[in-house]
């Protein structure tokens, strides 16, 4: 048994083996068994009367008969794989792969693994392990494997062919040089352009670059190709809905909208599907909502009213399909539209339980039993909350006594000290007896919700009504008193705290509620008004963002703040659209200091414990931007860099591979550097590592397979969303952690 209490051995046959993947998760004895049972379907594209195995690509017709549409770092034209056989250094030989090889009606898994393709076709004797060693981590390489990757570039009709390795191949310059010369010159294809594209930030090419160019090679980084593509998509699907480009009123878009925006809004309703024209980031919180709630998202570079394809249909009802290579308009009728958004909302409701409770307890509480019973809180606290004191538990990130921690081995606490404050509070808020106007106005609201009935300016006018009413409501004295004598308890002495939304409609199945509810920072020295009346005011900060503050900045108001925001306009939206009851949600608060009463923020990140967009690459996607901008609801006009970190075994090296760099304000250039240093990356995936281990072993329901490989599987149906800041003295902090079960 390992660390994780699982077995050494497992079984294996809940990974997928339907990936481009270099390194397929297959034990060595029970490959072939595998590879017999292979029951993949046969691709449209099919040809088969080309082999398996090709020693040139002739013609671009050939290159699309063997090829796959892409589904690695960048989901952009077509991908073949390549294998060199070395084991004659003065005579190296290259094979092309046809990924579309049939075998009895279906792909055999020697078209999709370098390792099977190498058994089948050169008979090599090598186990999977000695294999992958000698291929993808020495630079005495006896084989050498990659991709040809055809990449259009600024909407080009003719692709660029981007020969890459492994993310995680460790292959050094001289080799870069000797390899790629090989393959192209196998590729005869007339007027083909070639480019090498560097994916992992090992495969340097500083004494080479010259050489390359002169070889017909030149280095295309990642970044630079994603500036100039065209079409990006960012979650796969389809919708019916009214084409809207450039809407002028945000609020005014409905389900049934599929608009296309110059750039994205950080408050965008739902709507059934997006278009951009500027890039999103993969981890933002819209992004993630379209995933989970399968909603089509994409980037077109030049959107607009002007666009050809899209102005035909302006505000005309459409079906949108967005997929790998291309999107696709067409047009539908109105009653189509109405027809599948109602198959949606005429679901039943979804009715959310939680158990009540009357204690406020800190994170170290919570975590002073078991880690799944930290977790379990969240039927009591909201999972936002519960999570911090997962989180806090000795078994995961601890405290700075908890010996052998990640926090003891770092000096400082990983987690901020805080507590939760539970579910209960908010429903004896309401149901305090003088607060009469409030209940009135918020079953109006509810009542009329459930049914269906409101439109978009009816529903904004009830929600002012009834968040002005949550404002105005009278808190209950007892209840008050213990949060304070708790502030008192747990964070004596600080000044500054944040008070954070806990509702237990986020982080549910399929609904993770991110960045719905609104969070307030208090003064806890603050006085209240005599009559503990509150206002939310809206300030435009330096970077054109809209700050939320409550007025006066107490403990109290702030509380008053976050439970007002449960009935958000978009967290309303959203939980219709998921078929929540809205009589069935609660508001618990997670409290914490201000994270910047130790040190200024030198950096925010998100980090999805899987690679976005993709089923091909394993690894995780992080998201980190300079200064205090957010990724998760960045600044107009700015932009976090993107880093895939990739990985398939903790003995392996991590590689990290920069898809963009970040733009922290809306003036500034974007940088040209990354904003963590690697050995700060590479920490940042250990915790998250770290974190998802734990979960996996404390939620039975999280991940199907054995732990030990949770962190490693590309097809896992969930993942987890950790938000971390970096402070200018170098401590993280970690401010959450959520499941997501979007890919």
């Amino acid at each position: 048994m390992n660390s994780s209490g699982t077995q050494n051995h497992p079984d294996l046959d809940h990974l997928s083996s339907d990936a481009l993947g270099f390194m397929p998760w297959l034990p060595a004895a029970r490959r072939l068994r595998r590879a017999e049972a292979s029951v993949a379907l046969v691709p449209p594209e099919a040809v088969a009367e080309v082999p398996l195995s090709l020693t040139t690509i002739d013609s671009a017709d050939e290159f699309e008969a063997i090829s796959i549409a892409a589904s690695d770092l960048i989901s952009n034209g077509r991908v073949a794989k390549f294998l060199i056989d070395r084991r004659d250094t003065n005579r190296p030989v290259v094979r092309f792969v046809n990924g579309n090889f049939t075998e009895g009606g279906a792909v055999p898994e020697s078209a999709r693994f370098h390792y099977m393709f190498a058994l089948a076709v050169l008979g090599i004797g090598e186990s999977l392990e000695e294999f992958n060693a000698v291929t993808y981590f020495t630079n005495d390489k006896r084989y050498v494997a990659g991709v040809v990757h055809s990449y259009f570039l600024d909407g080009a009709t003719e692709p660029v062919y981007g020969l890459q390795v492994y993310p995680q191949d460790v292959i050094n310059e001289g080799a870069i040089v000797e390899a790629l010369r090989v393959v192209k010159e196998q590729i005869t294809i007339m007027g083909a352009r070639f480019a090498f594209v560097p994916t992992g930030s090992q495969q340097t090419t500083a004494t080479v670059a010259a050489e390359l160019t002169d070889a017909g090679l030149p280095v295309l980084p990642l970044d630079q190709i994603l500036g100039t593509i065209q079409y990006i998509p960012l979650n796969l699907g389809e919708a019916w809905g009214f084409l809207r480009i450039f809407p002028a009123s945000n609020d005014e878009l409905r389900p049934t909208d599929i608009p296309v925006f110059d750039e994205l809004p950080l408050d965008l309703s739902v709507v059934a599907g997006v278009l951009t024209r500027a890039v999103q980031d993969t981890n933002s919180h819209v992004n993630l909502k379209s995933k989970e709630r399968h909603t089509p998202n994409a980037v077109l570079r030049n959107a607009g009213p002007d666009n050809p394809r899209l102005a035909p249909y302006a505000d005309r009802p459409v079906h949108l399909i967005v997929a790998r290579e291309d999107f696709t308009l067409e047009e539908t009728t109105e009653d189509v539209v109405a027809q599948k958004l109602a198959e949606r909302m005429t679901q039943p409701l979804i009715s959310l339980s939680w158990k009540p409770e009357s204690e406020v307890r800190s994170y170290d509480e919570l975590a002073k039993s078991s880690r799944p019973a930290a977790l379990s809180a969240s039927r009591r606290y909201g999972s936002k909350a519960a999570n911090l004191g997962f989180l806090a538990h000795r078994l995961v990130l601890g405290r700075v006594d908890d010996a052998r921690s990640p926090s003891a081995i770092k000096g400082y606490d990983l987690v901020p000290q805080g507590f939760a404050v539970p579910l209960q509070y908010y429903v004896d808020f309401v149901d305090h007896p003088p607060n009469g106007d409030l209940r009135a106005k918020l079953a109006d609201l509810i009542d009329s919700e459930n049914a269906g009935a409101l439109s978009p300016r009816e529903r904004a006018a009830k929600v002012a009504d009834v968040q002005a009413a949550f404002l105005a409501a009278e808190f209950p004295p007892d209840a008050l008193q213990r949060l304070r004598a708790k502030l008192d308890e747990v964070l004596p002495g600080v000044e500054k705290i944040k008070v954070r939304s806990s509702a237990n409609a986020e982080d549910v199945p399929n609904f993770d509620g991110a960045g719905l509810h609104d969070s307030f920072a208090a003064d806890t020295d603050k006085d209240d008004l005599p009559d503990r009346g509150c206002r939310v005011t809206d300030s435009s900060g330096d970077g054109g963002e809209v700050k939320r503050k409550v007025k006066p900045k107490s403990v109290l108001c702030a509380v008053k703040g976050v439970y007002a925001s449960l009935w958000n306009k978009r967290a309303i939206e959203e939980r219709s659209f998921a078929r929540i009851d809205h009589a069935s949600v609660a508001m618990g608060l997670a409290i914490v200091p201000a994270y910047d009463i130790e040190s200024e923020v030198a950096a925010n990140a998100v980090v999805v414990t899987r690679v976005l967009n993709t089923s091909d690459v394993y690894g995780y996607s992080l998201s980190v931007q300079e200064g205090n901008n957010l990724v998760t609801n960045p600044d107009p006009g700015t932009y976090s860099e993107v880093t895939i970190a990739g990985f398939i075994s903790e003995t392996e090296p991590i590689s990290l591979t920069i898809t963009r760099f970040a733009k922290p304000t809306r003036d500034s250039i974007e940088r040209a550097e990354p904003v963590l240093t690697r050995e700060q990356m590479l920490d940042l995936v250990d915790l998250a590592r770290r974190v998802e281990n734990a979960y996996c072993v404390a939620k039975r329901d999280y991940y199907s397979g054995p732990c030990e490989f949770v962190t490693v599987d590309n097809q896992k149906q969930k993942s987890l969303d950790l938000e971390v800041k970096l402070l200018e003295n170098g401590q993280w902090v970690v401010k959450q952690v959520r499941e997501f079960g979007g890919s």
